[in-house]
């Protein structure tokens, strides 16, 4: 058989044998899932629903955390502040006040601030027995200035910058004098009617508005210094509400009233005078409303109340109920920045009454202040004590109800 002949061999079998003939492949069997397989499927549907209901659950708690709440109501308006003079002798702080005609007036009744000042650069005073009866016979001690007397911390107080804010807007100012006035009611004073008052001069240019009215002061140091803006910042003006809102607001503000006094006096059964009706944005102190709009932040503007409204006790009592108190336009905000008083009326008078005789005021004349730092408002008001007839200026920042700033300025000691 020649070489390469396949001749007597057996033929090798294909790696790969065929059947031959068409072959039809068998169905899969269906395959039946065990607990083992299921289990990983079901724990991640649970592990996702899970995940997704605490990520909603987290968005709700983080929007009900940032959501804007109506901050705690003030009692009064207390006369400490951040009036302070730093290591250097350099003023700064808030202070209350008012312009006029020939000058702005500012002022504080910080305590704490006038015997820091008056160790500083009066010592015969502040070393005396006792100081405020000396500043009290010194009746008023000037600051500052080249013919005052010198004292080891120098002959007065510096100013770095000032401003004045006032309805109109806020403008930079000059600090002129310092003065630290005494107490004018006697020996039974004290401290109160202690007072410090700067008198500033405003560099406007020809044709800005004059400075009149009430009015925030600002002294800066520092850093808050640097910032100069020349002339008049006017403040964005807010229109006042309509008559129609202004009555809304008033009457609501009486329901919080009646309800508050009712919960807190339930034996007098309150109720409203029909023959009295409510004078808005007056002189006038009973059965009257101030209802002003300001502006909170740059795209939402509120409604300040303050409301002295008479009303009758079951036993003929003639009483006023006072508040102020903060809304929007729709009711959804409500806000008090001031508890409810409870005053007696008196031949035309308010006087204290009984029950309600620890906080024995009210609040008039409303205004407001434009900031200096943000586009926003500040209130600027009266809080009077009828137990002395005694006067406080006083500023609030509603946003957080936070006194700024505020100063006695008339009554026994003043």
């Amino acid at each position: 058989m020649p070489p390469g002949s396949f001749a007597g061999r057996k033929p090798e079998q294909p790696p790969f044998p065929s059947t031959g003939g068409a072959v039809t492949l068998p169905p899969m069997s269906p395959r039946h899932g065990s607990l083992c397989t299921l289990l990983p499927l079901v724990a991640l549907s649970l592990l996702l629903s899970m995940g997704l209901g605490a990520c909603a659950g987290a968005g709700r708690f983080l929007g009900e955390l940032l959501r804007e709440r109506p901050p705690a109501a003030l009692d009064s308006l207390g006369l400490t502040s951040d009036a302070r003079l730093d290591s250097t002798g350099t003023l700064a702080g808030s202070f209350v006040g008012e312009g006029t005609s020939r000058a702005v007036h500012l002022l504080s009744s910080d305590t704490a601030f006038i015997a820091e000042l008056l160790r500083r650069y009066r010592p015969d005073l502040a070393t005396a027995r006792d100081p405020w009866a000396a500043l009290a016979r010194a009746r008023v001690v000037t600051l500052g200035g080249p013919e005052r007397r010198r004292t080891v911390a120098g002959p007065g107080p510096s100013v770095e910058s000032a401003v004045v804010g006032s309805p109109l807007g806020h403008t930079e100012v000059r600090v002129e004098a310092l003065l630290v006035r005494g107490s004018q009611g006697g020996r039974g004073c004290g401290a109160r009617g202690a007072q410090v008052e700067l008198i500033v001069a405003d560099d406007r240019p020809r044709g800005d508005p004059p400075l009149r009215g009430p009015v925030l002061g600002s002294l800066r140091a520092g850093v808050a210094a640097e910032r100069r803006e020349r002339g008049l910042v006017r403040r964005d003006p807010v229109p006042p509400p309509s008559s129609a809102l202004t009555g809304e607001l008033v009457g609501r503000t009486e329901r919080v009233l009646d309800s508050v006094l009712g919960a807190d006096y339930r034996s007098l059964d309150l109720r409203a005078d029909p023959g009295t009706r409510i004078e808005i944005n007056t002189l006038a102190d009973a059965d009257a409303a101030d209802v002003i709009a300001f502006r909170v932040a740059d795209d939402r503007v509120r409604f300040a109340v303050s409301l002295r409204a008479r009303r009758i006790a079951a036993r003929g009592d003639t009483l006023v109920a006072t508040a102020v108190m903060v809304w929007d336009s729709a009711g959804a905000w409500q806000q008090t920045i001031f508890r409810p008083t409870l005053l007696a009326l008196r031949r035309g008078r308010m006087q204290p009454w009984g029950a309600a005789a620890r906080r024995p005021i009210y609040w008039r004349r409303l205004q407001p202040i434009g900031d200096f730092a943000f586009r926003r408002d500040d209130l600027w008001m009266e809080q009077v004590d009828v137990r002395d007839g005694s006067v406080r200026w006083g500023i609030v920042q509603p946003r957080e109800n936070l006194v700024v700033a505020a100063a006695e300025v008339d009554g026994p000691c003043r």
